[in-house]
């Protein structure tokens, strides 16, 4: 439906399925929550890049217990499976799974590898995990950086609050009543980019300037709890502290100077059009901006393999240099309201609501062009 309407070249090419733990293009279940994330991701992903890409989908887990990202991670990467202990069976599944229709095979380790782009819709609030866990994990990115691939994850769709809206108490736990910013992970961890969400304001053209998405979601942002600031990111983060000061008491929100923002980038998150299950539906979200951002690196890494150059893996040191100045639209409109507050503001230069800014594609594949 979805290619008969906007890409006709794409009718009846699907992406290259990879199946992790028993995972499978299920068609029992139906609606937004079985189908919305996925439909919303490959739809916009396959067609950005066109046929002439191919797009994986990694499916992971069975249908009884499904995955997490570690089950994920442990099939693109074998050693994964027992680095510093291996995975947490509170919160990463198990397999064999036993259970009446479980998958019981053995646990993907190391049978996969890694595409040179890989998008995520998906997180946690970083209070849902312990700090452990999240470094662990984080470790990880930077191993996949390191190895050539870029990993991207949306940053939520609750502004300063968490998913579902909770916000953290005073003595850690989570509510929709607290009043403590509560970030998202794996956004805040230094190793991979994260994405928000922006919008065509209301009554403006895609020719004006984009605002912080302010429709149906927030751009989700703010300061790590559990991570320090990279070296990358000390001087834009300075820049906004310095200049832009959020006007709160610091023990709602970590004013320490010191911890990751986030998020690193953003893009359009508002009025998307996706085919799920029969019927077309609008969606919004960082969810929607982050497989549009990893479809823009796919082609920038398209351009540097035909001339014989290697793919663009961890981009946050380059995008955040001198050298890139500029290559990202810089959104000054909008907020990313929650916990009660306006939350922070887009302004110039990097901010925890936009990051750096939109994509601007013909800008940065001549930069990542210049580069060895």
């Amino acid at each position: 439906m979805f290619a008969a309407n906007f890409s006709p070249g794409l009718v009846g090419v699907a992406p290259y399925m990879v199946s992790i733990d028993g995972g499978y293009a299920q068609t029992t279940q139906t609606g937004f929550d079985y189908n919305g994330e996925s439909d919303l991701d490959l739809q916009y992903g396959m067609n950005l890049v066109t046929a002439a890409q191919q797009v994986t989908l990694y499916q992971t887990g069975d249908d009884v217990e499904g995955a997490s990202f570690n089950n994920f991670l442990d099939a693109i990467d074998g050693s994964y499976c027992t680095f510093e202990g291996g995975d947490d069976p509170t919160q990463d599944a198990v397999y064999p799974d036993y259970a009446p229709g479980g998958y019981t095979g053995p646990e993907a380790c190391g049978t996969v590898k890694p595409a040179n782009v890989i998008s995520t819709s998906y997180a946690y609030n970083e209070a849902d995990l312990t700090p452990f866990y999240t470094a662990r994990q984080c470790a990880e990115y930077a191993k996949l950086g390191l190895m050539g691939v870029t990993v991207l994850y949306s940053s939520g769709d609750y502004g300063v609050a968490g998913n579902d809206a909770l916000c953290l108490e005073p003595n850690g736990t989570q509510s929709v009543n607290g009043t403590i910013f509560n970030p998202s992970f794996p956004s805040t961890c230094p190793y991979i980019t994260s994405v928000g969400a922006t919008q065509v304001n209301p009554n403006s053209t895609v020719y004006e300037p984009e605002g912080a998405c302010e429709q149906v979601i927030y751009s989700g942002g703010g300061f790590s709890n559990y991570f320090a600031m990279p070296d990358y990111q000390k001087d834009a983060v300075a820049y906004y502290l310095k200049n832009y000061y959020p006007q709160y008491p610091p023990d709602i929100w970590n004013a320490s100077g010191t911890s990751r923002g986030l998020p690193d980038i953003a893009a359009n998150g508002a009025n998307y059009v996706v085919a799920i299950d029969g019927g077309f539906e609008l969606v919004y979200g960082t969810s929607c901006a982050s497989p549009v951002s990893g479809a823009i690196f796919t082609m920038i890494n398209d351009a540097r393999l035909a001339v014989g150059k290697k793919p663009i893996g961890f981009i946050n040191p380059t995008i955040y240099s001198t050298d890139f100045a500029g290559a990202f639209n810089d959104i000054t409109m909008g907020g990313n309201q929650g916990c009660g507050t306006a939350g922070y503001t887009a302004v110039p230069g990097w901010d925890p609501v936009t990051g750096l800014g939109t994509p601007n594609f013909p800008k940065l594949v001549v930069k990542w062009l210049l580069l060895p």
